[in-house]
């Protein structure tokens, strides 16, 4: 157990975009089915953490090629077709039910293997039974080291190879069902059938799902069997991508009712008809006042203008029920939280542990602590308003919360920490042995504090291939900024007055144009794109020969700079309203003209022959010189160094040296009192 960690309430909205990690479910996932598949598969957007780092270690026991890079969040794994390499291995799992149960039934595919598996002391308690039993029935067997038939860990599991017509009671955990659907492909003739129903069906499907994505769709018939009509091995996608972890958005989805008005919180990648159905947290929070706004590629989390309780029905997406009920002594009304009794089977009886921490709080509970002490089969409670219970619990000082090892007590009761309960900042909620967040979100509380950071806007300028794209993507990458390239803008405008036949040197023609078209931003992940009457020009027609040789001709005149001047500036409240930390747009008179007053203008600059090199190496074609002489010598926004910024002479440094200096600068200003 590590240190205590004081929440430090926010006193302004929380703004930003999340870091919200890569899904823990897809992650697992993915690894097996990749193990699994004929050939390589590179996973992106992929999740480091306790639980995910058990399976990777896991299989590499196994014999399995794996290189991962936690710093690009990927992993590349070498499938190796449905076979096991090592017949025997050890293997400690942690109190990762996910890999516990994925593991086991994978294990299976190896004739005649000998596994040793064991995992924590809360581990040994959580369900296994059901799975075991269905593996039985084809051979398998799970026994203790002087043969005795087990049902749970530590065992030793004894595989035959092959699988037959299983039938599985997934009533205690929807794991047990998906790790038989995962290795059902590489049995021909196999099926699998669940015993009565289970709990939190979206994960199932999210299975069923993936395993189509790998090449393998499963079916189930009339009588509730699945099969594969098409076994073999999985097919290596090549490249995969996890979606950002759903449950972890909760927290983010929870922070702005708690942060008071004008909060913005952007979670990129967070899309209705994704795979992981948490996802459904949000419709309980726009339920109870949250206010949401759905892009194609992310949404943004408003102020919640209330906070009302309700009943709501967790059973699909009981992992996020803990988010809610942390809120529930805020609201407005009672909130009654119901059908998840399989929760008390999990890291911890995660019911029990939010009960017992909310009424050390002063808050009411009912069913009480006490009863769910006594009864484990209770599978709902109702929490009520207690903002003044709060109020005089912590009068003497914070309150201590135990997480009782759990990971998703730990975030909940962070972000109900957040609110600024005494109006004063002080804090009144700590939260002990924070580290267990590492098991699926190791750099919570860090995220948590980024959202905190002062909104900024930042100017890139500098001449042609001087490195103000790669320098700023990346900086809006790792800030969470959104990012603006000016340069694609006068490129889209050069590439449809030239559609359009419109020469660069008849002013009154071009002017006549630009009056026809409606400009609009699109954004596509963290960056914003130019539409013209709607449409965004594709990257490639932007650099074509003929956009190369005339687009310094036309941002040289004032009605084209003219016709983009405000559309570039408006672009720092979309980037607020889009719930980005701050904007960085590049280009070649941004911190002079178009933003002059930015918290941070940076000068990017380097010689002519190391800048040919690069557009040379990009495979494009570019007069260095020429564009150097224009850009300096007209009398429109010349390309000059603006008085005040940072001039950093990018020739012989490194694109992280240079983003290093900048984001120090940058980040002085954001996290600044």
């Amino acid at each position: 157990m590590t240190d205590s960690l004081l929440i430090k309430p926010f006193r302004s909205p929380a703004t930003g975009l999340a870091q919200v990690p890569g899904s823990k479910s897809i992650t697992n996932r993915a690894l097996i089915l990749a193990a699994l598949a004929d050939g390589e598969t590179l996973l992106t957007g992929a999740l480091f953490s306790r639980d995910t780092l058990i399976l990777i270690k896991a299989l590499r026991s196994l014999g399995f090629s794996i290189q991962d890079d936690p710093a690009a969040h990927t992993i590349r794994i070498k499938g190796e077709a449905g076979k096991i390499p090592a017949a025997t291995a050890e293997i400690h799992v942690g109190n990762a039910g996910t890999a516990a149960r994925f593991l086991t039934a994978f294990l299976t595919l190896a004739p005649q293997g000998v596994y040793s598996l064991d995992g924590d002391t809360a581990m040994r308690a959580r369900p296994m039974g059901g799975l075991l039993e269905a593996l039985e029935s084809s051979g398998h067997k799970a026994v203790t080291p002087d043969g005795q038939v087990t049902r749970s860990f530590p065992f030793i599991l004894k595989t035959t190879g092959r699988l037959q017509n299983l039938e599985v009671d997934a009533s205690a955990s929807s794991q047990l069902l998906s790790a038989l659907l995962m290795v059902l492909p590489l049995c021909p003739g196999a099926t699998v059938k669940m015993r009565g129903s289970t709990v939190s069906e979206p994960f199932v499907e999210m299975t069923e799902k993936m395993c189509a994505q790998f090449g393998r769709p499963l079916q189930r018939d009339a009588t509730g069997k699945w099969h594969c009509q098409q076994p073999g091995p999985y097919r290596a996608p090549g490249v995969y991508e996890i979606e950002p972890d759903a449950t972890a958005a909760s927290y983010f989805i929870a922070l702005p009712a708690v942060t008071g008005a004008s909060a913005a919180v952007r979670l990129q990648g967070y899309v209705k008809g994704a795979l992981q159905g948490d996802t459904a947290f949000a419709e309980v929070a726009a339920a109870c006042g949250a206010e949401l706004i759905a892009e194609p590629s992310a949404m943004v989390v408003k102020s919640w203008p209330f906070l009302r309780g309700g009943s709501f029905d967790f059973n699909k997406f009981s992992d996020t029920f803990l988010t809610l009920a942390t809120l529930a002594p805020l609201a407005s009304s009672p909130t009654e939280i119901k059908n998840i009794a399989h929760t008390r089977k999990q890291e911890t009886d995660r019911m029990l542990a939010v009960a017992t921490e909310l009424e050390r709080l002063g808050v009411r509970v009912e069913p009480t602590a006490a009863q769910l002490r006594a009864d484990p089969k209770i599978a709902s409670y109702t929490i009520y308003p207690a903002r003044d219970a709060l109020l005089k619990a912590a009068q003497n000082g914070p309150v201590s919360i135990h997480t009782y090892e759990d990971h998703r007590v730990a975030m909940s009761f962070g972000v109900l920490g957040s609110y600024d309960l005494f109006g004063d900042g002080r804090p009144w909620i700590k939260i002990e042995d924070p580290a267990c967040t590492g098991k699926t979100f190791p750099d919570f509380f860090k995220a948590l504090e980024a959202l905190r950071a002062n909104f900024v806007v930042v100017a890139v300028d500098g001449g042609a291939a001087s490195g103000k794209s790669s320098t700023s993507k990346s900086l809006a990458s790792r800030l969470g900024l959104l990012h603006v390239d000016t340069g694609a803008h006068y490129r889209s405008l050069t590439a449809a007055l030239l559609k359009s036949g419109t020469p660069a040197d008849d002013v009154s023609a071009i002017d006549a144009v630009l009056s026809k078209f409606i400009l609009g931003t699109r954004i596509m992940g963290n960056s914003a794109h130019l539409t013209i009457n709607g449409q965004v020009i594709d990257a490639a027609s932007l650099r074509t020969e003929s956009v190369n040789a005339a687009v310094s001709k036309f941002a040289a005149l004032a009605v084209v700079r003219g016709a983009l001047l405000n559309y570039q500036r408006a672009q720092v409240n979309l980037a607020k309203a889009a719930g980005f930390g701050g904007l960085i747009m590049e280009g070649r008179d941004i911190g002079s003209v178009v933003l002059p007053d930015a918290n941070v203008r940076i000068f990017l600059q380097a010689d002519a022959d190391a800048r040919c090199a690069r557009r040379a190496s990009e495979g494009q074609s570019d007069a260095i010189t020429q564009r150097d002489l224009l850009d300096s010598t007209r009398k429109i926004a010349p390309l000059v160094c603006p008085v005040g910024s940072l001039c950093i002479d990018n020739t012989c440094l490194t694109l992280e040296e240079v983003v290093g200096q900048i984001e120090e600068k940058i980040c002085g200003v954001m996290y600044s009192a």
